[in-house]
């Protein structure tokens, strides 16, 4: 038996409006708060401090709409159980797992927008903040690059991600852990996921057959294609520190792991992106079915306390979990997706509990509608 329309939009009208009062309202104090304590480092007009103040925000609503989801779950829960709004549904027939549809569908909507919303500028509102607040740091941090592009080591002395463009550089080719080929660059452009140098000169090693080297071979090649996969917006990031989009993630991995680099802050960035956040909708379910649904056994300070208290720590915990995995003190692969696995599996069991208890009910109200 499915939800009625009527029912699932009241439920999930409730809910949706007690979230957006709940993540309007705590990432606006939030961002007043933290407006308070940088307001002296911020010079400028007040264009600036606006962008500032909005950059946070948008850090800020992405970081704590995990929380928030299921701050919007125990709020809207205490209220229906104190005006009697579950009694009502179980007398009219619907069981715990249908009123729960409209909660976890509201949840998965909310999810799904902000993973979406992860793939455009937004995700980058954090690094803009930082950029209009440290403004002399971030000035010069692209001078003096040295990374390794698969087998050869590359040297460039600016890169500017605006016109993108590499200036100066140098890329030394190793075979056997010899430096056989050099090639010197004035500039690079790049275009079509590939980095074009106009003019480059190129010095290779002459060998003999017995393997001595033997002299210098120097020659001049046009519009030479170089560091294929090395997007600016991907290069900026990992040598600046920071976040990144959904689809920047992707990029990055595929490239780190292709040179043979360390991507675990990568991966837990991507993990704390698209996984994290599905620890809301697992708690969300274990929330409905723990939590009694009637007045007379529920007090509300003790529930709120109970329901707030263990999605703060459970979030806390997680953020804890990805910061130390951006660290590489942990494991991404493990420490981040191991306790999501946990509460989901856990979340999942309580689901069939319910429905095992559920089922002989439901074939009643089944028997009962054939016989009317």
């Amino acid at each position: 038996m499915g939800v009625p329309k009527r029912t699932f939009l009241y439920i999930a009208r409730h809910y949706l409006k007690n979230f957006l009062i709940l993540l309007i309202g705590l990432s606006l104090a939030v961002v007043f708060i933290d407006f308070l304590q940088q307001a002296q480092r911020l010079h400028g007009g007040a264009n600036r401090k606006i962008l500032y103040a909005f950059y946070t925000w948008e850090y800020m609503v992405a970081l704590i709409y995990p929380l928030v989801i299921l701050m919007a779950m125990a709020w809207t829960q205490i209220s229906f159980i104190y005006r009697n709004v579950f009694v009502s549904l179980f007398s009219f027939g619907f069981g715990r797992r249908q009123i729960l549809i409209p909660f976890l569908a509201s949840g998965v909507l909310i999810y799904l927008v902000f993973t979406g919303l992860q793939m455009t500028s937004f995700a980058y509102g954090q690094d803009r903040a930082r950029m209009i607040l440290h403004a002399d740091r971030y000035k010069d941090a692209l001078n003096n690059l040295f990374f390794k592009y698969n087998d050869s080591f590359v040297y460039a002395s600016r890169l500017d991600p605006l016109h993108k463009a590499l200036l100066r550089g140098m890329i030394f080719e190793v075979k056997k852990n010899q430096v056989v080929r050099t090639l010197r660059f004035d500039e690079a452009r790049f275009h079509d996921g590939e980095w074009i140098a106009p003019r480059a000169l190129v010095r290779s090693k002459r060998f003999d057959t017995e393997g001595e080297l033997t002299g210098f071979e120097d020659k001049e090649l046009k519009n030479m294609i170089l560091l294929k996969g090395y997007r600016p917006k991907v290069f900026r990031k990992i040598y600046e520190g920071g976040t990144f989009s959904l689809v920047d993630s992707l990029a990055a991995l595929h490239l780190l792991k292709k040179q043979g680099l360390s991507a675990d802050k990568v991966k837990a960035i991507l993990y704390n992106k698209v996984l994290t956040p599905l620890f809301a909708l697992a708690m969300m379910v274990i929330f409905f079915y723990r939590t009694p649904l009637y007045h007379r056994f529920v007090r509300k300070e003790q529930l709120w306390t109970a329901l707030l208290g263990s999605a703060l720590l459970t979030w806390a915990l997680l953020f804890a979990l990805f910061r130390l995995g951006m660290n590489g003190v942990i494991d991404p692969d493990l420490g981040q997706t191991l306790p999501i696995l946990i509460l989901i599996l856990y979340a999942w069991r309580l689901d069939r509990r319910i429905r095992r208890q559920e089922a002989p009910l439901a074939r009643l109200r089944g028997n009962g509608a054939q016989l009317g």
